[in-house]
């Protein structure tokens, strides 16, 4: 096994859902191992293209460690798809060769951060921690829309002055911050479906209609002008600083 070098033991207090996606079964098994012995007890494991998009729906992971060589795909091209297939998280690159174009490939494709085999763990657990941190950083983040102030952590919507507030759900949450990155541009039904069910069956787009017609009901009970527009094919912010 070449994937790995023994390294510096991190004292970690994060813990967040992973998937390692390695044909390396062997590198697989003993990344879980140090993962867990660091506080991340969640990891999932998948060696094939076929085996990510079967267990991305249940293992709804935080962060994905994707090897760039697999036996059925491009580790590029499966960061494209898992991109262009609505999956927002951190997606960080396991490449054998430090190949300028490989890791520039990975990058475009939409991965957030590439580690050269053979790793270490520190280097790892460091690039690891600091994608779950900036991605956490972005959930926390206060958002001002339309003159409403929005936490998404806390899925909490109110007025500046905070005279009003609302408590949105998941769901409610995740669609406002989404619309929010969006904007100006407006955003299709089939893209909210695609971001906020993920890969979930039998889900049409009455029920992005129906989610926004509750969101809609709750932003009035504190905000009389509209904020949630809708256009030809699905939504968008009215106004964002």
């Amino acid at each position: 096994m070449q994937g790995l070098l023994n390294d510096v033991v991190w004292d970690s207090s994060i813990s967040a859902r992973l998937l390692i996606v390695d044909d390396d079964a062997f590198l697989r098994t003993t990344l879980r191992q140090q993962l867990a012995s660091e506080g991340f007890n969640e990891v999932v494991e998948a060696s094939t293209l076929l085996e990510v998009f079967d267990k991305l729906p249940d293992a709804n992971p935080d962060l994905i460690l994707l090897d760039i060589c697999l036996p059925d795909g491009n580790g590029v091209e499966i960061c494209r798809k898992l991109r262009e297939r609505g999956f927002t998280k951190p997606i960080v690159m396991l490449t054998e060769q430090n190949s300028e174009d490989d890791i520039v490939a990975g990058l475009e494709a939409g991965a957030n951060d590439y580690i050269i085999k053979p790793m270490r763990m520190g280097e790892l657990l460091a690039r690891v921690r600091s994608q779950l941190w900036q991605q956490k950083a972005s959930d926390t983040a206060r958002f001002s829309i339309s003159g409403l102030s929005f936490v998404p952590a806390n899925k909490l919507l109110k007025l500046a002055d905070d005279s009003k507030k609302v408590i949105l759900t998941e769901k409610e949450a995740t669609i406002l911050k989404y619309l929010y990155r969006a904007h100006p541009a407006g955003v299709t039904k089939e893209e909210l479906l695609t971001e906020v069910w993920g890969f979930q069956t039998g889900l049409s787009t009455h029920t992005v209609e129906t989610h926004i017609y509750r969101l809609r009901q709750k932003i009035r009970r504190i905000c009389k002008k509209p904020v949630i527009l809708t256009t030809q094919t699905g939504y968008s912010l009215a106004s964002v600083p």
